[in-house]
């Protein structure tokens, strides 16, 4: 087999439990020689799953790449919790006790969205078992102070509302918030939760900091199907890593980009190196992964200063605070077949994560994102008390009577507070009101066929927040970089 045909499928697998296709080691060495011959050197900074995919495709191509990490691991949003994950100021946990599940702790990226898309077709590819949950049961939500389940709502008019709300969210013309369109579309107060469940704390913000515009331009270009995946047992980690292990190599950790000079005919980076001083390298193309955080915070200082559009197209989005919640439970009390429990108004989204994975398990986990998870950020580990007391109001108390704790009665949790890992700083991208998808466009222009841009901000095909937005943009920043190498 050619190793262009291979590098199309998969890289070389690391983990363990991966089962890889037989052809994968059939490569022999009537291999050809790399498609394009180029003496230059293109950098990448950061090493998430763009940064990671787009080092792949150029080094396929026989382009020589050189990653540069901020953060002592590789990954990026993508992060799973490891037998020797250790805590820290944003991931608060006891190494003592880890949870008992047989299934993933996912920190971050939780779900594959569609096995037809970008990053489904490589977890099939992988031989990775998962398991479409959504067709394992139904939702279940906080309504009237109360929790009733989808079968409960079904003659619910406002409920219905709320549904066609979201069906038809993609036609909708309102150019301010989604909350603004909620109101504008007379649906009563009490879905107002439920629909920041379903919008807004799943692209990384709350229904009245989201731009409807733009939600409804992405969900326009989306052609991806609906269906939602977990791995049954594997780390979405260890797959990232798997796929990506060709370029492991070439990732250079602990190195802090702090600026890029681009006026001359080589691009300078320069930046320290963490615990071993500075450091300054010459590239011939640049590729810029990084969240838009960081892009907003100034941390990477550019020369010449970025073009006034893209600035703009930064100041129309955000990046808000996001966390995870592990909690484990002696008795499953919200329900065998629920699926999600949404409408909270302290934690919005709850997953039943033992759902077709090990029903032995009672967990869940909790994902809050936005003002409330900055709210909840700044209460430390004591934000599990106010998601027990939310659950408890519902429950009759059994939030707090079943969660697991340890010998001295400490209540046991896994929490990844996003908006305090450094060089990250938050969730996902999200466009405001007043912005469009024109402003995604603008962030991921080229400038002067050398400075490029990928990463989920800067995708184009409607994948907000997702590992597939960021193996779309990488598709495209690495075919505008071999383009301006070919045309030379």
């Amino acid at each position: 087999m050619k190793r262009r045909e291979a590098l199309q499928h998969i890289g070389l697998g690391v983990s363990a439990g991966l089962i890889f296709p037989a052809w994968l080691s059939s490569c022999k060495s009537d291999d050809p020689k790399p498609e394009i011959t180029y003496d230059g050197v293109v950098g990448v900074i950061g090493a998430g799953a763009a940064g990671l995919h787009v080092a792949d495709i150029l080094r396929s191509k026989g382009i020589p790449v050189r990653i540069f990490e901020a953060s002592d691991r590789i990954g990026g949003r993508v992060r799973s919790l490891q037998r020797l994950t250790q805590p820290s100021t944003a991931l608060l946990f006891d190494p003592d006790n880890l949870p008992t599940s047989t299934y993933p702790t996912e920190l971050g990226a939780q779900f594959v969205l569609g096995a037809d898309s970008a990053w489904g077709k490589i977890i099939s590819q992988l031989n990775v078992q998962m398991v479409e949950f959504g067709t394992l049961g139904s939702e279940s939500y906080f309504v009237d102070g109360t929790i009733k389940t989808a079968a409960d709502l079904a003659g619910d008019a406002d409920f219905i509302a709320a549904q066609n709300f979201v069906t038809n969210l993609a036609s909708n013309t309102s150019t301010g918030s989604v909350q603004q369109a909620i109101a504008g579309a007379a649906i009563n107060s009490r879905m107002y939760a439920i629909l920041n469940s379903w919008i807004g704390n799943r692209l990384g913000t709350s229904d009245d900091q989201l731009g409807a515009k733009a939600v409804a331009e992405a969900l326009a270009l989306q052609t991806r199907n609906n269906q939602q995946f977990v791995l049954k047992s594997n780390l979405m980690e260890d797959a990232l890593l798997s796929r990506f292990s060709n370029v492991i190599p070439y990732v250079e950790v602990n190195s802090v980009v702090k600026s890029v000079n681009y006026s001359g005919d080589k691009i300078v980076v320069s930046g320290d190196t963490t615990g071993a001083g500075s450091f300054t390298a010459e590239v011939d193309r640049l590729i810029v992964t990084v969240p838009v955080s960081i892009l907003k915070s100034g941390l990477i200082a550019f020369s010449p200063a970025l073009p006034s559009a893209k600035t703009t197209a930064l100041s129309r989005m955000a990046m808000d605070a996001s966390i995870r919640v592990r909690l484990e439970f002696k008795k499953n009390f919200w329900g065998a077949n629920s699926t999600y429990i949404y409408g909270g108004t302290q934690a919005p989204q709850y997953y039943n994560a033992g759902l077709g994975r090990d029903d032995a398990h009672k967990t869940l986990d909790i994902t809050i994102q936005g003002p409330k998870a900055a709210e909840l950020s700044a209460k430390g580990k004591d934000m599990v008390l106010v998601i027990l007391a939310e659950l408890d109001a519902v429950f009759n108390g059994q939030a707090t009577e079943n969660v697991r704790r340890d010998g001295q009665n400490n209540i046991l949790y896994v929490i990844m507070d996003w908006s305090k890992e450094p060089y990250i700083g938050g969730g996902t991208a999200y466009i405001k009101a007043g912005g469009s998808n024109q402003d995604k466009l603008d962030l991921a222009e080229a400038i002067d066929k050398k400075l490029f841009f990928a990463g989920e901000a800067t995708d184009n095909a409607g994948e907000y927040g997702t590992i597939s937005g960021a193996l779309q943009s990488a598709e495209r920043a690495s075919q505008e970089v071999v383009d301006s190498i070919v045309t030379v």
